[in-house]
């Protein structure tokens, strides 16, 4: 039997977390907090302005959030300085239906919606009890009562999971142009999101009466994701050519230069979460180190005998699938950053975002030529910034979450195909 793990070791310890969710879904890395973290509040010397009118919080106040990724779900409770007190993921059940964005539409158009509304409210209600149930008892200790506790619920993921969730019809995003069914932030309370699900009579009053905030999104396929991730990471100086690059399922790029933001996704399958790797890190080192030892040539060959048998658990098709979603992704950089009227090297921050993690050798991502050279010395991996932006917004108490830009459609561009096909061989 496969096992649930925590956010806080990822089953690498056996803490008592893992121990007390096994279950029957495998959580494959994506949460990057763990209890003790703090969620960072940028200073002014960053391009920052703190709110004056923001209120203070009471030490009764939780912050829950999740992730909702096209692989996994992550989970956190923090208190209200923004410290994780517990952490949770898993896999997305929808995956048994679909393993994609496109998958899940398909299905929802011919019969499925209404099952996979319920199943990923099923599987946030049970991640929510969780981190919560562990947090609270941080908090309160056993001898304070829980009647008194503010929750507040953030909810952030790529526009079609966030479709799904809140029950939107689909079509719209099936056929061009494309367009999400809503794009504006939704608030309600817990109670009328999650109070049909078959453990709504477990959740406290206090969950209950929790105000629930799912981010708004910019495009089909730019989502809330990374509305959040901008959140956490960008400094909002009009001065700072900035890049925030999710590398998940579906790749989002988002390009903040000159006071405007732009954004676009690429299509990236399960190279960098899910696949046989458990971490993409893993994965980039093993290809770094066969192009290094010329096992490997620049087109990804590898030469025999590891061709047929492999190179240290690195198969031709691991290969492959590195290489299709490499090429999607630095075409997208490129033609994002021609949108935006930004040479590569006049970038001045590069933040990286998603499956990857903190435990990534940024040589690595040059060597494979996943990101440009001219990115060297500028990149900052940033791990799951989703949730980083989400209790940066919940602690500042916004009411107003930015969420502006112009979309680029990468498959409506001449030049996308001859660079996606130039961008998947690695460089001499």
């Amino acid at each position: 039997m496969s096992k649930t793990y925590c956010g806080a070791c990822r089953g690498e310890r056996g803490c008592r977390d893992c121990r007390a969710v096994a279950g029957t879904a495998h959580y494959t890395g994506l949460t990057d907090f763990y209890a003790d973290d703090t969620i960072p509040v940028r200073t002014e010397e960053d391009g920052f302005v703190q709110e004056n009118d923001a209120k203070a919080f009471c030490d009764k106040v939780l912050f829950l959030a999740a992730d909702l990724g096209t692989t996994t779900l992550a989970f956190v409770c923090a208190d209200q300085n923004g410290k994780v007190l517990a952490s949770y993921g898993c896999e997305n059940p929808q995956r048994k239906v679909a393993a994609d964005v496109v998958g899940r539409i398909d299905a929802s158009l011919h019969g499925q919606g209404e099952k996979l509304t319920n199943e990923i409210r099923e599987a946030l209600v049970k991640g929510f009890l969780f981190v919560l149930n562990r947090g609270q008892g941080k908090v309160c200790g056993t001898g304070r009562g829980t009647e008194e506790i503010t929750i507040q619920v953030a909810i952030a993921g790529n526009t079609v999971m966030q479709h799904i969730l809140l029950g939107y019809p689909l079509g719209t995003m099936a056929r061009a142009p494309f367009e999400p069914y809503k794009k504006e932030t939704v608030r309600c309370d817990f109670s009328a999101l999650f109070g049909e699900t078959s453990q709504a009579s477990c959740v406290p009053q206090m969950l209950k009466q929790a105000e629930v905030t799912v981010f708004p999104c910019l495009s089909a396929f730019v989502g809330g994701d990374i509305v959040a991730g901008a959140e956490a990471v960008f400094t909002g100086r009009k001065d700072c050519k900035e890049l925030l690059i999710d590398l998940g399922t579906n790749g989002e790029i988002l390009l903040s230069a000159k006071g405007c933001r732009y954004g676009t996704a690429a299509a990236m399958g399960s190279a960098f979460e899910g696949g046989r790797y458990a971490y993409a890190s893993e994965l980039f080192g093993k290809i770094a180190d066969a192009l290094k030892r010329g096992i490997m040539d620049e087109t990804g060959l590898l030469c025999e005998p590891y061709f047929t048998g492999g190179y240290e658990g690195l198969l031709q098709e691991d290969v492959r699938e590195f290489q299709l979603a490499k090429g999607a992704l630095r075409a997208g950089i490129e033609l994002i950053c021609r949108y935006g009227h930004v040479e590569l090297p006049r970038i001045d921050r590069v933040y990286l975002a998603g499956g990857l993690g903190q435990y990534c050798n940024q040589e690595d991502l040059f060597t494979t030529s996943l990101l440009p050279k001219e990115f060297k010395g500028k990149v900052t991996v940033v791990g799951n910034s989703c949730i980083g932006g989400m209790l940066s917004v919940l602690k500042k108490r916004k009411t107003v979450i930015y969420c502006e830009g112009e979309i680029l459609n990468l498959a409506e561009q001449p030049e996308f195909e001859a660079l996606y096909y130039r961008f998947m061989n690695f460089e001499k």
